[in-house]
């Protein structure tokens, strides 16, 4: 096995980070910028949320079967290309498909980079190379993101997209030298049987089909289990889950947007994004000490109510101002939910799901859990640029916040058991 100190290779996560962690905010500005609207938005982040289901099955069982260092490169490469092509796209659906491409070849790498890291050392060591790996991210994605907050200042943004791009085909450049062929291959199974490799593996990508399930698997949802304890305990853990996408999604769509479109200029909207990956990135330090001493359904609840109530403030302030108060609660209200609350959120409700894909049958119920989650991101996103483009940036704010404390109302009937 490769040696513990060889872990160089590590840090091409941070380009690669940088290069791809300010996309959809960029890709928003770009569409708003040629005339498009909040449901030209909706429709580019849609298409790459679909692309989100067969890209985590092609690319996931590639895993098993294709080398380690290859299908990274691969994934380095094919998300450099249409990055560069960027300023030839010259309409809206160009863009959304050159998005859509990008989407589905930077998510080639992420389930190799999991397994790399547990084939690059011994077992007692992956807990803090998982944490050194996703520190490693959160940086790559904040530097992205305040690069791309000064550059927009005296640049287009295909121009800067362009930029990204050719630091992605250096990393490829970089990773052809650093990243090292594993003398032992782990299948993907060995995620799941790994708490930090599972978490690191979800964050970056919430969908993992080890099996295809079929119609019968979903019966978990009918309502003869919803209705019996204990076994609605998970149907009603992947609905909560589900919900909670949902809003993200109709939130997450449209939210630069509604920055813009408010009055903010593009500086001002990338600054309010970097602005809520620096809480996330401290979230995430305060959840795991929170876990140690909470019940993961009650910290869930509690996270869910935090966020919920985040949105409704920032849909209210959306409904009745323009400007400086849009900047101002920005700076206040989505660093709580999309850092804090996001964070805690995301490391309680993993741990649920951890727990339960750990048991038997994991592979069945994993799949289900990644069908309906990636139905969930595909749905909310294409739902946010009607109810925006047709009433409000406000009132879409406010319902993915009413969606949240639902959300949150099932993860106390869980919490009593």
């Amino acid at each position: 096995m490769i040696k513990y100190k060889d872990t160089r290779w590590m840090f091409l996560v941070i380009p690669f980070n940088t290069a791809t962690g300010p996309l959809s905010t960029l890709i928003t500005l770009q569409i708003l910028s040629l005339g498009g609207n909040a449901i030209n938005v909706a429709y580019a982040i849609s298409l790459s949320n679909a692309i989100l289901i067969p890209a985590s099955m092609i690319w996931g069982f590639m895993a098993d079967k294709f080398d380690r260092k290859k299908q990274i490169l691969i994934s380095f490469g094919g998300t450099s290309i249409p990055l560069i092509f960027m300023p030839f796209m010259r309409s809206i659906p160009a863009i959304s498909l050159d998005y859509a491409l990008i989407t589905f070849m930077s998510t080639a790498s992420t389930t190799p980079f999991n397994l790399l890291i547990m084939e690059s050392a011994e077992k007692k060591h992956w807990g803090s190379l998982f944490s050194r790996y996703s520190y490693l991210s959160s940086i790559g994605v904040l530097v992205g993101l305040f690069l791309s907050t000064f550059l927009v200042l005296i640049l287009r943004i295909d121009v800067i997209e362009e930029i990204l791009g050719f630091l992605m085909l250096l990393t490829l450049f970089a990773g052809v030298r650093l990243i090292p062929k594993p003398i032992v291959n782990f299948e993907r199974t060995a995620i799941i049987h790994h708490k930090e490799s599972f978490f690191t593996r979800m964050m970056h990508l919430p969908l993992m089909f080890l099996h295809l399930p079929n119609l019968h698997n979903f019966k978990m949802f009918s309502l003869k289990r919803l209705t019996k304890k204990p076994i609605n305990y998970i149907p009603l853990l992947y609905i909560a889950i589900v919900i909670f996408y949902i809003s993200s999604g109709i939130f997450n769509t449209v939210y630069p947007a509604g920055l813009y479109v408010k009055g903010l200029n593009k500086a001002e909207v990338l600054a309010v994004i970097g602005v809520g990956m620096i809480f996330q990135i401290l979230g995430f330090k305060l959840s795991s000490n929170l876990l140690e001493k909470s019940k993961e359904s009650h910290l869930a609840h509690i996270a869910l109510i935090l966020r919920g109530f985040s949105y409704i403030a920032l849909g209210v302030f959306a409904q009745l101002f323009l400007g400086l108060p849009i900047l101002v609660t920005g700076l206040i209200f989505y660093p709580l939910a999309a850092g804090i609350a996001y964070s805690i959120f995301y490391s309680s409700s993993t741990t649920m799901i951890f727990k339960v894909v750990g048991e038997r049958r994991q592979g069945t119920g994993l799949g289900v859990y990644s069908t309906v989650v990636g139905i969930a991101l595909f749905v909310g996103s294409l739902i946010s640029g009607y109810i925006t483009h047709y009433i409000s940036y406000g009132i879409d704010f406010i319902v993915a916040g009413i969606l949240l404390l639902i959300s949150s109302s099932i993860f106390k009937y869980l919490e009593e058991g």
